[in-house]
């Protein structure tokens, strides 16, 4: 406190607001502060005696956490300073951010009471100084400041801030102090550019945000306050989540590898008044921990404010302020005065400059008109040349070369113009120009037999006074090439490129011009049909064959298609193998015939080449347009619902589109599904079963294939294959693979060696992945489980759709030290090559085989070979599906090396730790 009043005097001088003044302002604005003071008592007294009505005092309180909440937290202290300051009534103002800054600017507001970066933007926008500095309770002590921790998750070998180099790093949003602007101060201090050499992701409030996007790998470190990190860190010791190298700060209780800054002030602005600001400061500093306004404010108390100009500076850092004409003017307006009396002096000396030389200028412009590239005619208004220059004569009669001046345009020009008389018609183009200045027009002049495409700018040439009569500038430029590139490129945007048909978005746009959505009053309905087409099994033909036979297939069957189909149907391409065929139909009930004969055409479709013994099939789907539907687009939609619905049904065939209730329940159900599964994942409803795939040999070790199981909202289990198609649909099989690596490792982990080994499957997103691998080595060193001891299967399916994935993969599991298993082989179109070119550790025959062993001999016969080819590669045999004690013997006597089926075990559910 002040020892006396010069004391005082100078302690309120330093306090006063705004840019720097001299010593006579300082020292007159401390002089009124004081007296304000110094008079406060016999005015409070003077109001007590005469029960004045108490002066209102608005506080503005950042409502973060809600308007309510604010009021419940911040009142008791309003009560406090109004008890404390006789004549004068505290009212707390919950506000959010941007109403805050509103109420601020107007003026409506007395003391503020916000967060410490907000305080520095309020402190550009107008006049304000901070009371006193927040102090609240932290980790058994009082802080008056607050830092942020930059983290990751434990195993990514982020050992110091300037590791973070090329990461995606978290934050809850741009402007946060405490979730973003620390984080980004403390990685430049590490000599980070912060600017190029991370990835930012913002994922909006609250902080738990940041830690769920790190937790996900959507991110690789983060950004939250020191004291979040800490909570969250008690509450789920086992989220393995660690600060970013050292993350101590002396005195501060909380891990924190940043700076740290000021906690919230308590600000006056200029509108409180005279010497209640003071005071204020004084009472809010003297309030002891234990009053019921610290308790209820969940503070530890206040103290005297703390250099903000920390925060300042990581304002003008990360958040500058934009340049505006006010600020411009405020700081550099003489400046600007010095500029305008030397523009003011510049246009002055250039108009005498200007007036000297506008004779020679003409000239120039003259030679200049008559350099021009483009052909230009300078006429009267009634159409007579006056001046031309060398390249207009390119566009006139041959006989009229150099003899242009003083001809009448129409006679110079053999031009015509669509919407014109065929005379040229010189008047109406001066029609055309009468309402502007310029006017472009296009036309075709017919030279020695050539027809040239021109584009015509004709602008009026106003005379000024008695200078002489109006004018036209007429300038022709030859655009005959560029109209050919146009049209090309019109061709090409509306064309496939392959074939030459139409494209996805000619044909809608085509729908929408035939197909108006309302017909004439008393004019008959005209039905259509569109045939959606999807080639089956092309993707297999591309894989078996090459990319240059599929695009073969394609380009005849359009041209096949335009040979075959009446002439006033219309074909597009709607994709890789889909075709759209509109049709206009002279009756309602021939969609369907319409349909099958598109099925029949494909069908005798032949490549008169070497590939001719080729067949295509195709799945088929058809809908009905009539000429008054008013969404004939979205007909586009249900005839490819409808060539789904064929696919489906096993392909090659047509299906016309309904929109009875049962397709709708379908499509109703899927949905359903899909957020069914979404729910079971979030909520960890997800459970593994393992089942016993035995050795022959007893000296063989049990290998344990991990099954997938999904518990439904009543608790029930429920097999996965419902939602398999779902979850591939959607692109959520890679989350579901890793939850089931994660999973199966930490069980593995748990057992002793002699248990054996896992199998787990990879669906082929997860092949296609290129994450994965980073994923199963992270799995593997995390659990510490031997890689030896995990087998990763991949489906015949998957592996053909993927080879080079594949192999790539299989390979980079095999160096790690995991085995790789081939599942359902001799079920789909893999190939003995193939099977050669994976060269998998286990062969796995497909189980639909062993099931026809009992009555089928062919089955038998493939069994064995594949048996004896996986023998001859060194690669081990299972037989799957193995329910009958005669399936068992009949696959041991073959020399299958393991098996699996019901009859030696049924999945077993596991019990997670």
């Amino acid at each position: 406190m002040p020892r006396n009043g010069k004391d005082w005097l100078q302690m309120m001088a330093a306090r006063v607001p705004g840019p720097p003044m001299d010593k006579l302002a300082r020292l007159l604005a401390a002089l009124v502060v004081g007296l304000a003071v110094l008079g406060a008592g016999p005015v409070v007294a003077q109001s007590a005696g005469t029960e004045k009505p108490a002066t209102s005092i608005r506080v503005g309180v950042l409502a973060y956490a809600g308007k309510d909440e604010a009021v419940n937290r911040w009142q008791a202290t309003a009560d406090y300073l109004s008890e404390r300051n006789p004549g004068y009534r505290f009212e707390i103002e919950p506000l959010f951010l941007s109403e805050l800054r509103h109420a601020f600017v107007q003026g409506r507001l007395d003391f503020v009471l916000t967060q410490s970066l907000q305080y520095s933007e309020l402190s550009r926008l107008g006049t304000i100084w901070p009371l006193a500095t927040l102090v609240v309770r932290g980790n058994g002590g009082e802080l008056e400041q607050f830092g942020a921790v930059v983290f990751t998750r434990q195993g990514t070998g982020f050992a110091a801030l300037d590791d973070l180099v090329g990461t995606r790093i978290a934050g809850t949003s741009p402007n946060a102090l405490g979730g973003w602007l620390l984080g980004m101060q403390a990685l430049e201090h590490a000599g980070l550019d912060v600017e190029h050499e991370i990835t930012p992701i913002f994922t909006g409030l609250p902080l738990e945000a940041v830690v769920d996007a790190v937790l996900d790998g959507r991110a690789h470190a983060g950004v939250v306050r020191a004291s979040f990190f800490q909570r969250y860190l008690e509450a789920y010791p086992d989220s393995r989540l660690v600060p970013v190298g050292e993350a101590k700060r002396e005195g501060f209780p909380y891990p924190s590898n940043t700076p740290l800054v000021p906690e919230w002030p308590f600000a006056a602005t200029e509108y409180a008044p005279e010497g209640l600001a003071a005071r204020v400061a004084r009472q809010l500093i003297a309030m002891p921990a234990q009053a019921p306004a610290a308790e209820d404010g969940r503070i530890a108390g206040w103290r005297t404010p703390l250099d903000y100009s920390i925060v300042d500076r990581l304002h003008d850092k990360w958040l500058p302020d934009p340049v505006s004409l006010g600020s411009l003017l405020r700081h550099f307006w003489h400046y600007l005065v010095l500029i305008l009396a030397v523009v003011l002096a510049l246009f002055a000396w250039q108009a005498r400059r200007a007036t000297r030389r506008l004779g020679a200028e003409k000239r120039r412009l003259r030679r200049a008109f008559s350099g021009l590239h483009t052909g230009a005619v300078l006429t009267d208004a009634e159409g007579r040349i006056l001046l031309t220059n060398h390249a207009v004569e390119a566009f006139a009669q041959p006989e009229l070369t150099g003899q242009l001046g003083g001809r009448a345009f129409c006679d110079a020009f053999n031009l015509q113009i669509e919407g014109l008389s065929p005379q040229c018609a010189f008047g109406d183009l001066v029609e055309r120009v009468e309402t502007r200045e310029t006017q472009s027009i296009d036309g075709v002049i017919e030279r020695d037999n050539q027809r040239l495409d021109v584009n015509l700018k004709i602008s009026r040439l106003e005379a000024h006074g008695d200078e002489g009569d109006t004018q036209l500038l007429v300038s022709m430029l030859d655009v005959t090439d560029l109209r050919s590139a146009n049209a090309l490129l019109t061709y090409r945007a509306t064309h496939d490129r392959l074939t030459g048909v139409l494209n996805r978005e000619a044909m809608e746009e085509f729908l929408s011009q035939a197909m108006p959505g309302k017909a004439p009053r008393n004019e008959p309905i005209h039905v259509s049909c569109l045939v959606w087409i999807d080639l089956d099994e092309f993707r297999l033909l591309n894989e078996i064959g090459s990319r240059e036979l599929g695009d073969r297939i394609l380009s005849s069957l359009a041209s096949h298609f335009s040979l075959e189909l009446p002439s006033d149907a219309v074909l597009a391409r709607m994709g890789v193998d889909e075709f759209v065929i509109w049709m206009p139909l002279s009756s309602r009930d021939t969609c369907m015939l319409v349909a099958r004969e598109v099925l029949e055409i494909i069908h005798a479709f032949r490549l008169p080449d070497e590939h001719e013994h080729l067949r295509l099939k195709a799945s088929v789907g058809v809908t009905r347009i009539d000429s008054d539907d008013l969404l004939a687009s979205r007909r586009l939609e249900d005839a490819e619902r409808a060539c789904q619905s064929a696919q489906r049904l096993g392909g090659d065939r047509v299906v016309q589109f309904s929109g009875e209730d049962t397709e709708l329940l379908e499509r109703e159900q899927q949905i359903e599904r899909y957020n069914a599964l979404r729910a079971a994942i979030a909520e960890d409803r997800l459970d593994l079963a393992a089942q016993r795939i035995a050795p022959v040999d007893p000296a063989r070790g049990v290998i344990h294939e991990m099954l997938l199981r999904v518990t439904d909202a009543d608790g029930r289990m429920r097999f996965p294959s419902e939602y398999i198609e779902i979850a591939e649909k959607h692109h959520a099989m890679g989350e579901i693979d890793r939850w089931v690596i994660r999973q199966s490792c930490r069980w593995l982990s748990q057992q002793a060696p002699e248990a054996g080994t896992v199998s787990i499957n990879l669906s082929g997103h997860s092949v296609q992945d290129p994450e994965m691998l980073d994923f199963i080595r992270q799995a593997l060193g995390e659990s510490g489980v031997d890689p030896a001891r995990v087998i990763f299967e991949i489906t015949e399916t998957a592996a053909i759709l993927n080879l080079d994935q594949a192999e790539r993969l299989i390979g980079a599991m095999r160096r790690i030290g995991c085995r790789f298993a081939l599942d359902d082989f001799g079920g789909g179109f893999l190939s003995f090559e193939y099977l050669r070119r994976l060269n998998p550790d286990i062969v796995k025959i497909d189980g639909r085989l062993i099931d026809d062993l009992s009555h089928d001999p062919v089955a038998a016969v493939i069994v064995a070979a594949i048996a004896q080819v996986s023998r001859v590669m060194g690669a081990q045999t299972v037989a799957e599906w193995v329910e009958t004690d005669e399936q068992y013997h009949k696959v041991v006597e073959v020399g299958v090396d393991y098996v699996q089926g019901f009859l030696l075990h049924r999945p077993t559910p596991l019990i997670r730790s």
